[in-house]
């Protein structure tokens, strides 16, 4: 069966790409998507959500507006400079999608990702037993002495979602695997050693990595080697490409120059998909278990992710660090669940697709 995963994230260009790829992958079940101000405000990047999951043929997949603001500081740190005003703009300025024809579920995002993530583990439980009862070690058809499935939990933004959902559900700790694409083991980007994500909520992520649920991290390293060459844009625009083959182009360029300016990067890196990919292919990445701490005091550094890349700490460790990752078959997963979005696209039977900015 294909694997429930929940995403929260806070779209953002790489989020849009993330969700595609998490909605198109054949072995993901995507439960829904929560949103946290990050990128830009929680009303935004909503409903770019909304928007992105429209264009790419998957209204049904639900939404549910997150935080407005970390746990403790005043006010999200947002990225316009980046992103864009809307925080998925198109190479002309304002919204790159039409919008969507619905708009997110009410409730309070924690509350309704406990109920999804808790129903699927259920779900998955069965199955494993159902599986697994005549081959059980204990002998009792309840699968002791094995791991049990989790939910893959995914987070490719602000951790203050994931932590007011650990906050509040604390049963929640036996029935997911988190993934974030957050952190770096050096050099940051939006400070010295500080990665955006956890730069927006330090206290949430020190809460999430020192909550001893099972933890990966898709550090800066990593998804810096993720890049959208010339190569791979031809491959994902085809020889025939549909407005929605080229939004996606548009997506994967609109960043380019400010990491060309900015980061001296001759190509643009594609940042949260890497956190879904290794959900969907794990042996794809060389990965270390080690400690990491999360820098909360700090006027200079606080978000850093402390590595103990040496093994010198005395802390247990608490977090499966990625390293490496197969480029070449990154990229096949993600142009693949580009294409298949693509079938699915009403962008490609409609004249609007979004001001004009996708069909440029």
């Amino acid at each position: 069966m294909a694997r429930p995963v929940w995403l929260d994230c806070d779209p953002g260009h790489d989020d849009a790409l993330a969700l595609i790829l998490a909605g198109h992958s054949p072995a993901l079940d995507l439960l829904g998507v929560s949103t946290v101000a990050g990128n830009e405000t929680v009303e935004k990047v909503t409903d770019n959500a909304l928007r992105v999951l429209a264009a790419a043929g998957q209204p049904h997949i639900e939404v549910v507006a997150g935080a407005a603001k970390p746990l403790l500081r005043a006010a999200p740190l947002l990225c316009a400079e980046i992103h864009g005003e809307t925080g998925l703009d198109g190479p002309l300025g304002g919204p790159v999608l039409p919008p969507a024809p619905h708009g997110p579920l009410t409730g309070k995002a924690p509350m309704v990702m406990f109920e999804r993530i808790a129903a699927a583990h259920q779900r998955l439980k069965a199955a494993a037993g159902a599986g697994g009862a005549n081959s059980s070690s204990g002998g009792d058809g309840s699968g002791s002495g094995k791991e049990q499935p989790r939910v893959a939990l995914i987070a490719t933004a602000a951790l203050t979602n994931v932590a007011l959902l650990l906050a509040l559900y604390p049963e929640v700790a036996d029935m997911v695997e988190i993934v974030i694409m957050g952190g770096c083991l050096g050099v940051g980007n939006t400070g010295a050693v500080m990665e955006f994500n956890i730069q927006t909520d330090p206290e949430a992520a020190r809460m999430v990595f020192e909550s001893g649920i099972p933890l990966t991290m898709v550090p800066l390293e990593v998804t810096h080697t993720a890049l959208a060459t010339t190569s791979v844009l031809q491959r994902v625009r085809t020889h025939s490409p549909t407005p929605f083959l080229r939004l996606m182009v548009d997506l994967l360029m609109f960043f380019a120059d400010t990491y060309r300016t900015v980061f001296k990067f001759e190509d643009p890196p594609l940042h949260d998909p890497c956190a879904v990919a290794y959900v969907i292919a794990p042996h794809l990445f060389k990965t270390e278990l080690l400690r990491v701490d999360v820098e909360t005091a700090s006027s200079l550094s606080a978000g850093q992710t402390v590595v103990d890349i040496w093994h010198q700490s005395t802390q247990p460790k608490n977090c499966t660090v990625c390293m490496e990752m197969d480029v070449a078959r990154f990229w096949d997963l993600q142009i693949e669940a580009i294409h298949a979005a693509d079938r699915r696209s009403p962008l490609n039977s409609s004249s609007d697709s979004g001001g004009g900015n996708a069909a440029q």
